[in-house]
């Protein structure tokens, strides 16, 4: 049980500490990126390259599937929570991932990947990270998923269950980001 708690702590240790060496650059891009997925959705040339953090986060987010949404929270508490608590947030990884599934009938794909990825990277910008507090975007997200199971009877073991295999999937993901 120690040994898991071990290789659950390192997981999450990796969560945190991936993608780290992207620049400004990187960050530009990706907002010209969502400016060209919307002039392509919308019809409409909306320029937010020159928007703040946070103003670009919220317009990107707003463009996420609920899956997406519920993965980017997933992320972001468990980032939260290793800041906190280390040993609570590497034993909550397969019951948020798991519950994901659970919920939204969709598990860790390239879409839902890029959302969990952004929110792990999220903790680079403190101001974003606490309008997202603040705002209580990811908690109430999380607390509908946690609403969602509990209504249908979902027992832990079997969210961690179906979570671990969702974690197996981040960690290739994140493996094939790399090279």
């Amino acid at each position: 049980m120690k040994k898991m708690f071990v290789i659950l702590g390192c997981f999450v240790i990796l969560f945190t500490a991936c993608g780290k060496d992207e620049n400004n650059n990187e960050e530009q891009a990706k907002a010209k990126d969502i400016q060209i997925e919307n002039v392509q959705k919308t019809g409409k040339n909306v320029d937010i390259t020159s928007a703040s953090v946070t103003d670009r986060f919220f317009y990107k987010f707003e463009t996420y599937t609920p899956a997406q949404k519920y993965y980017f929270c997933a992320a972001f508490a468990m980032g939260a929570m290793s800041v906190a608590k280390p040993v609570t947030a590497s034993a909550m990884v397969n019951y948020f991932m798991g519950l994901g599934v659970a919920k939204y009938n969709e598990g860790i794909n390239e879409e839902t990947y890029k959302a969990f990825n952004a929110g792990k990277n999220t903790f680079r910008n403190e101001n974003l990270v606490n309008t997202i507090l603040n705002r209580k975007i990811c908690e109430n997200i999380m607390n509908e998923a946690a609403d969602f199971a509990r209504e249908r009877n979902y027992h832990v073991a079997d969210l961690d269950k179906r979570g671990k295999r969702e974690v197996e999937k981040v960690v290739k993901f994140i493996k094939q980001k790399k090279k």
